[in-house]
């Protein structure tokens, strides 16, 4: 009975293990680029930087308003030896001590003070520090975008690439059925003396050929699904099964200056350099504060105790404090050279992304048309390809081709069946990697 119950635990245990081993995921495109967008970590940290950003706006506005302190002082004393020149404490008889002679009985003080500073003008630093803030917030922004637009790029390659080696593992398994087929239809014949032993070697070399291809094409599937796993955040005993219904369309062919306009306008490195490069302006603006004199408004309210000596309560003052370092005017051209070399710099730098968004549209778009090109030749390259195989089988069972030019019609008509397949999924890539140039790929999906 002992001995069925550890059957049954066995049986239980293993059955359990089985299925955590594999989870099936059934995943189309667009389920792909949604889980991709939700657990990139480099969407987060985007994200992230999105939110110092966004902190450093909200410091900048702070600083508009009033600044208020308050502090509260006890101290306590030991019995110092007080003397005052000029003049003697007066005693008469049961008569207190005069007004000085209380002094050399301090042992404690007590202060409170509460302080209120709101600046009047400050040369423009405060609100050039909340404008250079916002653009710095708005470039983060945009870096998001073109964060988030790389991110369905990066998950859009990856799929395509899975798709075409589940295609090619597809054909090379068809394939490897036949030759295995043909090499048991020549056995027999060598068996009844019709067929050559050579010939029969040559369609093994075959088989073996397409074994080995199909090992490494497994190896490489199996890369591929796990890289797909961890960009998407799944489980690592997750099996994708490809869902390819939509996956393929014939998007709208535009003209390359009709993607160049596009991406001038819609691309977000582009218009995160134009913001930074305003940002710099602002930061030159800060850099001049610092020669203007700045005036602010104070407040005040104090209490003071002297134990037997003073005190003092509800003591209210206010005015302007105006303040002006003369050595600035002198020392602060350094500091402005510097913030005019960041705001040249941050101006050559949006220029460069302009030029350089210009030739990466243009190298997409070339790009792209010649991924439509291939898949026109890819598909005549089938027909022929097909039709020279027919011949080719013809020919040799009515004994007028070699075997060898026989089975070099076969791996060529499996070849030119793989590049379909390659260049369906690169054309797809080709787009995307086109549409993503333009700063819109974000809008597609």
């Amino acid at each position: 009975m002992t001995g069925r119950k550890t059957i049954l635990v066995l049986l239980m245990l293993c059955t359990s293990a089985s299925f955590a081993q594999t989870q099936t995921k059934q995943l189309t495109l667009q389920e792909a680029l949604t889980l991709a967008v939700e657990n990139s970590n480099e969407l987060k940290l985007s994200k992230a930087k999105l939110a110092i950003a966004q902190a450093k706006v909200s410091q900048a506005k702070d600083q508009a308003w009033p600044e208020v302190k308050a502090s509260a002082t006890y101290l306590r004393i030991n019995s110092p030896d007080v003397s005052f020149k000029g003049a003697e404490p007066e005693t008469d008889g049961d008569s207190e001590p005069g007004a000085l002679a209380s002094f050399a009985n301090i042992n404690s003080i007590g202060l409170a003070q509460l302080s209120v500073t709101q600046p009047i003008f400050a040369g423009f630093r405060i609100r050039n520090t909340r404008v250079m803030q916002e653009y710095l917030n708005e470039a983060a922004n945009y870096d998001q975008t073109t964060t988030k637009n790389k991110v369905l790029l990066n998950t859009a390659k990856a799929i395509y690439q899975y798709y075409q080696l589940l295609e090619t593992k597809k054909l090379l398994d068809q394939n490897l059925q036949q030759a295995k087929q043909r090499v048991t239809e020549f056995a027999n014949l060598e068996n009844q003396g019709v067929l050559a032993r050579n010939d029969r070697l040559k369609a093994d070399l075959q088989v073996n050929n397409i074994e080995y291809t199909r090992t490494e094409v497994n190896n490489n599937l199996q890369l591929a699904e796990y890289s797909l796993i961890i960009l998407l955040g799944l489980p690592d005993n997750t099996s994708i099964q490809l869902d390819t219904v939509g996956m393929f369309k014939n998007p709208s062919f535009n003209t390359g200056d009709n993607f160049e306009q596009r991406a001038l306008e819609n691309r977000a490195d582009i218009k995160s350099a134009q913001v930074q490069a305003e940002a710099g302006k602002a930061g030159t603006q800060i850099a001049k504060a610092s020669r203007y004199p700045t005036l602010a408004f104070t407040g005040g309210y104090v209490n003071m105790f002297i134990p037997d000596v003073v005190t003092v309560t509800n003591a209210l003052n206010g005015g302007l404090a105006l303040q002006y370092n003369l050595s600035n005017v002198f020392h602060n051209k350094h500091q402005i050279q510097e913030a005019k070399a960041k705001q040249l710099q941050a101006e050559l730098s949006a220029k460069i992304v302009n030029d350089q968004a210009k030739i990466d549209v243009r190298k997409k778009f070339l790009n792209y048309q010649k991924s439509l090109e291939k898949i026109e030749l890819s598909k005549r390259s089938i027909e022929q390809a097909q039709e020279n195989f027919n011949i080719s089988k013809n020919k040799y069972n009515a004994g007028l081709m070699i075997l060898s030019d026989y089975l070099d019609a076969d791996v060529t008509l499996l070849q030119k069946q793989i590049d379909y397949a390659t260049a369906k999924a690169e054309s797809m890539i080709a787009y995307y990697e086109l549409e993503e140039s333009t700063g819109t790929l974000n809008k597609i999906f």
